[in-house]
């Protein structure tokens, strides 16, 4: 069984088979995590390590930044103890350590020790297609898992993708956008940032159809000034582009703005059952989340 300890003085980190008795040099990146299973999960992610040693670690492996993937070892508490002393190998660069330590050469530490994650193993396809936010509440990111594996050594390995609008939403080009349309511009896109993987599947699409509105009423006011069409809504808008380019324009722009604004009916319980359409999904979401993104780059507001 593989163990891991994080000592409470220091920070740093040991590791062994059975007992966390040796360090790990160098020292790796280890936060802390929660499997989210229900939305109301994000609101219980824990405080930091002193307060909440009760829970999952997440160890990091390796993080390709192009492909958005993260690689790493999982683990849950060991024991119902939140700290404890444990006998360790004395570390010959600690000058305490030395001093301090048995004839055996080791020396006991406080540390938070945890055990591989067998709880994972026990979900339904080992966790795989379920999120994990990693860090602590107020300061986390959440990732998919997309593959689960034991290693010899019965390291539980997960395989994560970034759950984060950051790289799907580009920047916005601020230069390029009126004065008097800026302000509504930033808030729209700060809500959809804010919403992006962290709320309801529905609240993601309704934040992308209001970004894409705002978007596209802003930008066409911009070309045409024609004021009428910051009160208009997105269908409108969409029809907007193709009365003043012509009908054969911006065909992939007015197909990305349709695909945002048919999801949103499926948020609403009557327009659901009126039209017989299924419920919006994460997938759903995530493609609202995309299809905004092209917008912003079709229209050149996008840095």
């Amino acid at each position: 069984m593989s163990r891991l300890g994080i000592d409470r003085a220091t920070g740093q980190i040991f590791e062994g088979k059975d007992h966390p008795r040796y360090l790990a040099v160098p020292t790796p990146v280890v936060s802390q995590c929660k499997l989210i299973e229900t939305p109301s999960d994000l609101s219980q992610l824990p405080l930091g390590l002193d307060s909440h040693p009760f829970g999952w670690v997440f160890r990091e492996e390796s993080f390709d930044p192009v492909s958005r993937v993260r690689r790493g070892r999982l683990y849950q508490k060991l024991g119902n103890s939140g700290w404890e002393q444990t006998l360790v190998d004395a570390s010959t660069f600690a000058i305490s350590d030395n001093s301090s330590k048995r004839n055996d050469g080791r020396l006991y530490k406080e540390l938070c020790v945890y055990a591989q994650c067998s709880e994972l193993l026990g979900k339904p396809d080992r966790g795989e297609g379920l999120r994990l936010a990693i860090g602590v509440a107020g300061s986390f990111s959440t990732w998919q898992i997309l593959q689960t594996e034991s290693t010899v050594s019965q390291d539980v390995l997960v395989t994560l993708r970034a759950e984060s609008a950051l790289g799907i939403m580009p920047s916005l080009h601020e230069a390029r956008i009126g004065t008097e349309s800026l302000p509504a511009v930033k808030l729209a896109y700060q809500r959809v940032m804010n919403a992006a993987y962290r709320e309801l599947p529905t609240s993601v699409v309704d934040q992308c159809r209001n970004l894409c509105v705002v978007l596209i009423s802003r930008w066409l006011y911009q070309l045409s000034g024609d004021a009428t069409l910051l009160g208009e809504d997105l269908a409108r808008c969409i029809s907007a582009i193709q009365r003043h380019f012509g009908q054969g324009s911006h065909v992939l722009l007015r197909s990305a703005l349709e695909v945002v604004n048919m999801l949103h009916p499926r948020g609403k319980e009557n327009e659901r059952h009126r039209r017989n359409l299924r419920e919006v999904t994460e997938d759903d979401a995530n493609l609202a989340v995309h299809a905004t993104g092209f917008v912003l780059r079709e229209i050149d507001w996008a840095l």
